[in-house]
Protein backbone atom coordinates (compact mmCIF):
# COMPACT_ATOMS: atom_id res chain seq x y z
CA UNK A 1 0.00 0.00 0.00
CA UNK A 2 1.33 3.55 -0.67
CA UNK A 3 1.91 6.17 1.23
CA UNK A 4 -1.12 8.36 0.80
CA UNK A 5 0.60 12.00 0.30
CA UNK A 6 3.18 12.31 -2.59
CA UNK A 7 5.97 14.58 -2.34
CA UNK A 8 6.99 16.81 -5.23
CA UNK A 9 10.47 18.11 -6.88
CA UNK A 10 9.78 21.67 -8.68
CA UNK A 11 12.12 24.18 -9.66
CA UNK A 12 12.58 26.16 -13.11
CA UNK A 13 14.02 23.92 -15.92
CA UNK A 14 17.59 23.34 -16.05
CA UNK A 15 17.86 23.32 -12.25
CA UNK A 16 18.67 20.15 -11.87
CA UNK A 17 15.61 18.31 -10.65
CA UNK A 18 16.23 15.26 -13.15
CA UNK A 19 19.26 14.67 -11.40
CA UNK A 20 17.54 14.83 -8.07
CA UNK A 21 14.86 12.51 -9.74
CA UNK A 22 17.80 9.79 -10.43
CA UNK A 23 19.39 10.34 -6.99
CA UNK A 24 16.36 9.78 -4.86
CA UNK A 25 14.70 6.83 -6.87
CA UNK A 26 17.70 4.94 -5.86
CA UNK A 27 16.12 4.58 -2.77
CA UNK A 28 14.31 1.62 -1.79
CA UNK A 29 11.41 2.74 -0.84
CA UNK A 30 10.62 6.05 -3.56
CA UNK A 31 9.35 6.03 -7.11
CA UNK A 32 9.53 9.04 -9.27
CA UNK A 33 7.81 8.53 -12.92
CA UNK A 34 8.62 10.87 -15.97
CA UNK A 35 7.21 14.32 -15.57
CA UNK A 36 3.32 14.23 -15.77
CA UNK A 37 2.72 18.05 -16.26
CA UNK A 38 -0.90 17.33 -17.16
CA UNK A 39 -1.43 18.14 -12.92
CA UNK A 40 -1.13 22.23 -13.96
CA UNK A 41 -4.63 21.91 -16.25
CA UNK A 42 -6.17 19.20 -13.67
CA UNK A 43 -5.81 22.13 -10.65
CA UNK A 44 -6.50 24.98 -12.76
CA UNK A 45 -9.66 23.66 -15.22
CA UNK A 46 -11.34 21.25 -12.22
CA UNK A 47 -12.47 22.17 -8.69
CA UNK A 48 -10.00 21.55 -6.12
CA UNK A 49 -12.84 20.26 -3.49
CA UNK A 50 -15.88 18.63 -3.87
CA UNK A 51 -17.43 16.15 -6.17
CA UNK A 52 -16.98 15.68 -9.73
CA UNK A 53 -19.87 14.67 -11.83
CA UNK A 54 -19.08 12.41 -14.05
CA UNK A 55 -18.81 14.40 -17.14
CA UNK A 56 -16.71 16.29 -15.74
CA UNK A 57 -14.48 13.19 -14.38
CA UNK A 58 -14.34 11.78 -17.87
CA UNK A 59 -13.10 15.36 -19.25
CA UNK A 60 -10.24 14.98 -15.81
CA UNK A 61 -9.53 11.66 -17.17
CA UNK A 62 -9.06 12.66 -20.77
CA UNK A 63 -6.68 15.22 -19.50
CA UNK A 64 -4.71 12.89 -18.37
CA UNK A 65 -4.67 10.41 -21.21
CA UNK A 66 -4.78 12.50 -23.77
CA UNK A 67 -1.55 14.80 -22.86
CA UNK A 68 1.36 14.33 -24.81
CA UNK A 69 3.54 12.96 -22.35
CA UNK A 70 1.14 10.70 -20.61
CA UNK A 71 2.92 7.54 -22.80
CA UNK A 72 6.27 8.42 -20.66
CA UNK A 73 4.48 6.91 -17.71
CA UNK A 74 3.50 3.70 -19.06
CA UNK A 75 0.27 2.95 -17.80
CA UNK A 76 -2.92 2.21 -20.03
CA UNK A 77 -5.03 4.60 -20.91
CA UNK A 78 -8.25 2.46 -21.08
CA UNK A 79 -7.81 0.71 -17.36
CA UNK A 80 -7.00 3.98 -15.85
CA UNK A 81 -10.74 5.21 -17.50
CA UNK A 82 -12.22 2.04 -15.81
CA UNK A 83 -10.88 2.30 -12.55
CA UNK A 84 -11.83 6.22 -12.64
CA UNK A 85 -15.15 5.13 -13.60
CA UNK A 86 -15.36 2.76 -10.65
CA UNK A 87 -14.91 5.55 -7.82
CA UNK A 88 -17.25 6.15 -5.31
CA UNK A 89 -15.44 6.81 -2.50
CA UNK A 90 -17.68 7.29 0.99
CA UNK A 91 -20.52 6.39 -1.47
CA UNK A 92 -20.42 9.73 -3.03
CA UNK A 93 -19.19 11.64 -6.47
CA UNK A 94 -15.20 11.31 -6.45
CA UNK A 95 -13.06 14.08 -6.08
CA UNK A 96 -9.85 15.57 -7.72
CA UNK A 97 -7.73 14.28 -5.38
CA UNK A 98 -9.36 10.80 -6.02
CA UNK A 99 -8.28 10.67 -9.22
CA UNK A 100 -4.96 11.79 -8.46
CA UNK A 101 -4.31 9.09 -5.96
CA UNK A 102 -5.54 6.59 -8.52
CA UNK A 103 -3.04 7.78 -10.49
CA UNK A 104 -0.32 7.78 -8.07
CA UNK A 105 -1.46 4.20 -6.56
CA UNK A 106 -0.84 3.06 -9.85
CA UNK A 107 2.64 4.08 -10.67
CA UNK A 108 3.86 2.70 -7.29
CA UNK A 109 2.27 -0.41 -7.42
CA UNK A 110 4.21 -0.52 -11.10
CA UNK A 111 7.68 0.08 -9.36
CA UNK A 112 7.11 -2.28 -6.47
CA UNK A 113 7.90 0.78 -3.80
CA UNK A 114 5.15 2.01 -1.37
CA UNK A 115 6.13 5.96 -1.55
CA UNK A 116 5.70 8.08 -4.80
CA UNK A 117 6.76 11.30 -5.84
CA UNK A 118 6.19 14.05 -8.79
CA UNK A 119 8.82 15.32 -10.15
CA UNK A 120 7.45 17.82 -12.88
CA UNK A 121 9.74 21.35 -12.55
CA UNK A 122 7.00 23.96 -13.59
CA UNK A 123 4.71 22.38 -10.76
CA UNK A 124 6.36 25.61 -8.86
CA UNK A 125 3.44 27.25 -10.49
CA UNK A 126 1.37 25.54 -8.87
CA UNK A 127 2.47 24.59 -5.32
CA UNK A 128 -0.59 26.35 -3.25
CA UNK A 129 -2.90 24.11 -5.29
CA UNK A 130 -1.11 21.09 -4.80
CA UNK A 131 -0.68 22.21 -1.27
CA UNK A 132 -4.51 22.32 -1.17
CA UNK A 133 -5.29 19.07 -2.57
CA UNK A 134 -2.18 16.98 -0.39
CA UNK A 135 -2.32 19.09 3.33
CA UNK A 136 0.39 16.15 3.85
CA UNK A 137 2.85 16.62 0.39
CA UNK A 138 6.19 18.31 1.00
CA UNK A 139 8.01 20.04 -1.72
CA UNK A 140 11.61 20.46 -2.77
CA UNK A 141 12.33 23.26 -4.99
CA UNK A 142 15.72 23.15 -6.90
CA UNK A 143 17.62 26.52 -6.98
CA UNK A 144 20.43 27.46 -9.77
CA UNK A 145 21.94 30.16 -10.25
CA UNK A 146 19.90 32.27 -13.07
CA UNK A 147 23.29 32.97 -15.34
CA UNK A 148 23.44 29.40 -15.59
CA UNK A 149 19.72 28.23 -16.27
CA UNK A 150 19.58 31.35 -19.17
CA UNK A 151 22.51 29.62 -20.50
CA UNK A 152 21.60 26.16 -20.60
CA UNK A 153 17.86 27.32 -21.84
CA UNK A 154 19.64 29.23 -24.78
CA UNK A 155 21.56 26.07 -25.61
CA UNK A 156 18.51 23.72 -25.73
CA UNK A 157 17.14 25.74 -28.02
CA UNK A 158 14.57 27.17 -25.84
CA UNK A 159 13.59 30.44 -24.64
CA UNK A 160 16.19 33.37 -24.22
CA UNK A 161 16.08 35.24 -20.46
CA UNK A 162 14.14 38.39 -21.77
CA UNK A 163 11.37 37.06 -23.20
CA UNK A 164 8.00 35.80 -21.11
CA UNK A 165 8.04 32.29 -21.51
CA UNK A 166 11.67 32.61 -19.51
CA UNK A 167 10.41 30.75 -16.16
CA UNK A 168 13.41 31.27 -13.89
CA UNK A 169 12.17 35.01 -12.53
CA UNK A 170 8.94 33.43 -11.81
CA UNK A 171 9.95 30.34 -10.17
CA UNK A 172 12.25 32.62 -7.76
CA UNK A 173 9.17 34.50 -6.68
CA UNK A 174 7.18 31.27 -6.53
CA UNK A 175 9.64 30.32 -4.17
CA UNK A 176 9.35 33.27 -1.65
CA UNK A 177 5.87 32.88 -1.21
CA UNK A 178 6.04 29.48 -0.80
CA UNK A 179 8.36 29.47 2.26
CA UNK A 180 6.25 31.99 3.76
CA UNK A 181 2.80 30.12 3.29
CA UNK A 182 4.35 26.47 3.80
CA UNK A 183 7.63 27.34 5.88
CA UNK A 184 7.94 23.68 7.34
CA UNK A 185 6.73 21.76 3.97
CA UNK A 186 8.91 23.57 1.44
CA UNK A 187 12.66 22.55 1.50
CA UNK A 188 14.70 24.90 -0.79
CA UNK A 189 17.42 22.92 -2.61
CA UNK A 190 20.46 24.81 -3.86
CA UNK A 191 21.76 23.27 -7.08
CA UNK A 192 25.49 24.15 -6.40
CA UNK A 193 24.99 22.03 -3.22
CA UNK A 194 24.26 19.14 -4.63
CA UNK A 195 27.02 19.04 -6.63
CA UNK A 196 29.73 19.89 -4.85
CA UNK A 197 28.14 18.01 -1.63
CA UNK A 198 26.06 15.23 -2.88
CA UNK A 199 26.26 12.96 0.23
CA UNK A 200 25.35 16.00 2.38
CA UNK A 201 22.63 16.83 0.44
CA UNK A 202 20.59 14.25 -0.46
CA UNK A 203 20.61 13.42 2.94
CA UNK A 204 19.17 16.60 3.97
CA UNK A 205 16.70 16.00 1.31
CA UNK A 206 16.11 12.61 2.82
CA UNK A 207 15.82 14.05 6.65
CA UNK A 208 12.56 16.48 5.08
CA UNK A 209 10.88 13.23 3.79
CA UNK A 210 11.21 11.60 6.58
CA UNK A 211 13.16 8.68 5.02
CA UNK A 212 17.03 6.66 5.99
CA UNK A 213 19.35 8.02 3.28
CA UNK A 214 20.62 4.87 1.75
CA UNK A 215 24.52 4.92 0.54
CA UNK A 216 22.98 3.21 -3.32
CA UNK A 217 21.55 6.52 -3.76
CA UNK A 218 24.79 8.10 -5.18
CA UNK A 219 25.22 5.75 -7.77
CA UNK A 220 22.69 7.48 -10.10
CA UNK A 221 24.74 7.61 -13.23
CA UNK A 222 23.39 3.37 -13.90
CA UNK A 223 19.88 5.19 -13.71
CA UNK A 224 20.23 7.59 -16.66
CA UNK A 225 18.20 5.30 -18.90
CA UNK A 226 15.11 5.93 -16.70
CA UNK A 227 15.17 9.62 -18.16
CA UNK A 228 12.20 9.93 -20.57
CA UNK A 229 13.17 9.10 -24.06
CA UNK A 230 12.27 12.30 -25.47
CA UNK A 231 14.20 14.41 -22.85
CA UNK A 232 17.10 12.33 -22.98
CA UNK A 233 19.05 14.50 -25.37
CA UNK A 234 19.16 17.13 -23.02
CA UNK A 235 20.43 15.37 -20.38
CA UNK A 236 23.56 13.94 -22.06
CA UNK A 237 25.89 14.20 -19.01
CA UNK A 238 23.77 12.18 -16.21
CA UNK A 239 25.82 9.61 -16.74
CA UNK A 240 29.01 11.31 -16.21
CA UNK A 241 30.20 11.98 -11.92
CA UNK A 242 29.61 14.96 -11.62
CA UNK A 243 31.74 18.12 -12.19
CA UNK A 244 32.50 21.74 -11.14
CA UNK A 245 32.60 23.13 -14.15
CA UNK A 246 28.54 23.02 -14.23
CA UNK A 247 28.70 25.64 -11.57
CA UNK A 248 28.95 29.31 -12.04
CA UNK A 249 29.66 28.24 -16.04
CA UNK A 250 28.73 32.23 -16.74
CA UNK A 251 32.00 33.25 -15.03
CA UNK A 252 33.78 31.59 -17.44
CA UNK A 253 32.16 32.06 -20.65
CA UNK A 254 29.80 35.17 -20.76
CA UNK A 255 31.11 38.13 -22.24
CA UNK A 256 31.35 41.56 -20.41
CA UNK A 257 28.06 42.95 -22.53
CA UNK A 258 26.46 39.30 -22.57
CA UNK A 259 26.51 39.48 -18.66
CA UNK A 260 24.95 42.83 -18.70
CA UNK A 261 22.27 42.13 -20.48
CA UNK A 262 21.48 39.15 -18.25
CA UNK A 263 21.61 41.25 -15.45
CA UNK A 264 19.85 43.72 -16.65
CA UNK A 265 16.77 41.68 -16.86
CA UNK A 266 17.79 39.13 -13.93
CA UNK A 267 19.56 41.26 -11.01
CA UNK A 268 16.61 41.53 -8.92
CA UNK A 269 15.57 37.57 -8.51
CA UNK A 270 19.60 36.66 -8.66
CA UNK A 271 19.77 39.05 -5.17
CA UNK A 272 17.11 37.53 -4.12
CA UNK A 273 18.14 33.84 -4.21
CA UNK A 274 21.59 34.90 -3.04
CA UNK A 275 23.56 34.64 -6.23
CA UNK A 276 26.01 37.23 -7.04
CA UNK A 277 26.28 40.27 -9.79
CA UNK A 278 28.97 41.26 -11.87
CA UNK A 279 28.01 44.55 -12.10
CA UNK A 280 27.48 45.57 -8.83
CA UNK A 281 28.23 49.64 -8.43
CA UNK A 282 24.35 51.61 -8.19
CA UNK A 283 25.64 53.12 -11.44
CA UNK A 284 24.64 50.61 -13.13
CA UNK A 285 21.06 50.53 -12.17
CA UNK A 286 19.77 53.03 -14.96
CA UNK A 287 21.40 51.64 -17.59
CA UNK A 288 19.86 48.27 -16.19
CA UNK A 289 16.40 49.26 -16.63
CA UNK A 290 17.33 51.11 -20.44
CA UNK A 291 18.54 47.58 -21.33
CA UNK A 292 15.78 45.39 -19.86
CA UNK A 293 12.76 47.29 -21.77
CA UNK A 294 15.07 47.26 -24.81
CA UNK A 295 15.57 43.85 -24.99
CA UNK A 296 12.09 42.77 -23.89
CA UNK A 297 10.51 45.18 -26.39
CA UNK A 298 12.47 43.97 -29.41
CA UNK A 299 12.78 40.11 -28.08
CA UNK A 300 10.33 38.64 -31.10
CA UNK A 301 12.57 40.66 -33.53
CA UNK A 302 16.16 39.42 -31.21
CA UNK A 303 15.47 35.90 -31.29
CA UNK A 304 14.63 35.45 -35.25
CA UNK A 305 17.22 37.99 -35.90
CA UNK A 306 19.61 35.87 -34.26
CA UNK A 307 18.38 32.57 -35.57
CA UNK A 308 19.02 33.66 -39.22
CA UNK A 309 22.22 35.21 -38.49
CA UNK A 310 23.49 32.32 -36.48
CA UNK A 311 22.19 29.85 -39.90
CA UNK A 312 24.32 32.25 -42.30
CA UNK A 313 27.48 31.68 -39.54
CA UNK A 314 27.30 35.59 -38.83
CA UNK A 315 26.95 34.83 -35.33
CA UNK A 316 28.14 32.36 -32.73
CA UNK A 317 26.47 29.25 -32.21
CA UNK A 318 25.96 29.98 -28.35
CA UNK A 319 25.42 34.09 -27.90
CA UNK A 320 24.22 34.28 -24.47
CA UNK A 321 21.69 37.61 -25.63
Amino acid sequence: MADPAPFFIVGAGRSGTTLLRLILIGHSRLHIPPETWFLRPLVQQFPLSGGLTQPLLERAVDTMVRHERWPDLGLAADELRQQAAALTPRGTMPELRDLIDLLYRNLAAASGKPRIGDKTPHYFDIVPQLAMLYPAAKFVHLVRDGHDVAMSWIDAGWLRYYQPGFEWPRAIACLARDRAALADRMLPVRYEDLVRQPQETTRRICEFLGETFEQGMLDWQGRAGQVAVRDRHLHGRLAQPLASDSIARWQRRLSGWECFAMEACLHRELLAAGYTLRFTAPGWRPWFGLTAGLLRVSAPVLRRGIRVLQRCRLLPRNLYI
